[in-house]
């Protein structure tokens, strides 16, 4: 490990949009520097400099190689597998050498966490915990799906129009309960008459 290489990393578990954001930091030129990602990437790695540049990357497995003749800062962006269990809770593994942020939005509901943070924070849209350098396995559900996102980069939100729905599956029973009423209601009526 380079001893003139700052690493932050910030986990946003919000369902189906989560994210791994990595900000590190390097003082001194280093040929190729090599970075273990936090959790197994689920498609493409955006590797970006303080700029907004692409930087060329080489993956195995969760290892990314990235040159870096000079001195400065790099972003990696990544969306993270979430694995289906059996039981149908969904799991995300981190396994690093780093102190990392988990932030869990309100639709994130955890059933495990680890037992040994470092800190936990409750705010409006979830919570942020830190995790110390180690494995661990985070099983949750979500509650909702209609998450809030953290943004990454500033952004203008337009919230004419936005409303809280009611999942479909609600809705179809109710329907359902509905309908069924009505025919035992007719029914009813049409045996009364006889």
């Amino acid at each position: 490990m380079i001893d003139a290489l700052s690493i932050i990393i910030l986990i946003y578990l919000t369902g189906n949009n989560s994210l791994v954001l990595m900000n590190i930091t390097i003082t001194q030129p280093t040929p190729l520097i090599n970075i273990t990602l936090p959790t197994q990437p689920l498609g493409p790695i955006t590797v970006m400099n303080s700029t907004g540049q692409s930087i060329p990357y080489y993956i195995s497995n969760n290892e990314l190689y990235i040159p870096m003749p000079t001195p400065g800062n790099i972003t990696i962006e990544y969306t993270p597998y979430i694995a289906i269990l059996n039981n149908g809770t969904l799991q995300l593994t981190i396994n690093t050498q780093y102190q990392t942020q988990l932030y869990i939005s309100n639709n994130v509901l955890p059933t495990t966490i680890p037992d040994n943070m470092i800190n936990f924070q409750e705010s409006n849209n979830g919570m942020l915990m830190t995790l110390p350098p180690g494995n661990y396995a985070i099983n949750f559900i979500i509650t909702n799906q209609h998450a809030n996102i953290p943004q990454t980069k500033s952004q203008t939100t337009n919230n004419v129009g936005r409303h809280s729905m009611i999942p479909w599956s609600i809705l179809n029973y109710a329907v359902i309960i509905i309908i069924a009423a009505l025919i035992i209601v007719i029914l009813s009526l049409i045996r009364h008459r006889r």
